[in-house]
């Protein structure tokens, strides 16, 4: 099995300035970020950046032999507070066309919930039929403006959201028929407790489903929740149920080549989680 092009997202190394950012994550052995625009000091929906900014950005991870390999647009596209939705929406868009000068063409995203306090947290509402058709409207307009300005919105399927399975993943990309709509495919995501005594075959599942719409890969795992609860708890790769070997030999079958992004650790955790991967990748 080939070695994995390793990354993690930038917020989980906490520096003042974006070139040390950089540089850390350089040192840390990884060749690949997802960028969180909050590490460059600015709101992480800022929109269209000045060209300076997008600049110095951009230079500071080339400097450090670190490739773009997303940057975070994830905002709660169903928001209940509509003025906060129609604001991160045109950010969105925004920052869909800021994408060429920072060297990627993949904008991540959710499919939102009905939760008025957090987009990763779960609502009844989430599979009401109303959720479900304004999130197809939101989706198709966000991949629309990603494919005019020649990107990839990657949809993350998350139990807490409406898109909660790589089935109802299929079928929204399956209506939308868009090239601006791709998938991050995390598959610690894809388990209910219920699901965690057929891991092969979720995992399965999942690349069967959405395996082909892959604009990026994530890294962390799953474990059951305590007793009484209805959604798994999600922690650093290796330190968790998810059956890495088994994921990465299907992720490598499926023809990805975007990087492998941990995350749902900190900066202390990601050199346990990275030898972790590399070992299952060789199979030691």
């Amino acid at each position: 099995m080939a070695v994995p092009v390793l990354g993690t997202m930038s917020r989980h190394v906490d520096r003042p300035e974006i070139e040390q950012v950089a540089d850390v994550i350089s040192s840390l052995g990884l060749t690949v970020v997802q960028l969180s625009m909050e590490s460059a000091g600015v709101d992480p929906m800022p929109g269209r950046l000045p060209a300076s900014t997008v600049a110095r950005i951009a230079r500071a991870f080339e400097n450090a032999g670190v490739r773009i390999a997303a940057v975070s647009g994830t905002f709660n596209i169903i928001d209940p507070n509509r003025d906060e939705r129609d604001r991160n929406m045109a950010r969105f868009i925004e920052l869909c066309a800021t994408c060429s000068g920072l060297g990627t063409r993949v904008v991540t995203t959710s499919s939102g919930t009905r939760n008025p306090y957090s987009m990763w947290r779960a609502h009844p509402g989430n599979h009401l039929t109303d959720a479900w058709t304004e999130m197809v409207d939101q989706t198709g307009i966000m991949a629309d403006a990603a494919a005019r300005a020649g990107v990839v919105m990657a949809v993350e399927p998350e139990t807490a959201n409406v898109v909660d399975s790589t089935a109802r993943a299929k079928s929204l990309i399956d209506a939308i028929r868009s090239p601006g709509l791709g998938i991050t495919f995390d598959p610690a995501n894809f388990y209910y407790p219920r699901d965690l005594t057929q891991m092969a075959e979720t995992l399965e599942a999942g690349f069967r489903d959405i395996g082909r719409h892959i604009a990026l890969a994530h890294a962390k795992d799953v474990i059951a929740p305590p007793a009484g609860g209805t959604h798994c708890h999600y922690r650093p790769a290796g330190q968790g149920l998810l059956d890495y070997p088994l994921y990465l030999r299907l992720l490598e079958k499926s023809g990805y080549t975007n990087g492998l992004i941990m995350h749902s650790l900190s900066e202390a955790d990601i050199p346990r989680s990275r030898d972790f991967i590399f070992a299952c990748s060789t199979g030691l």
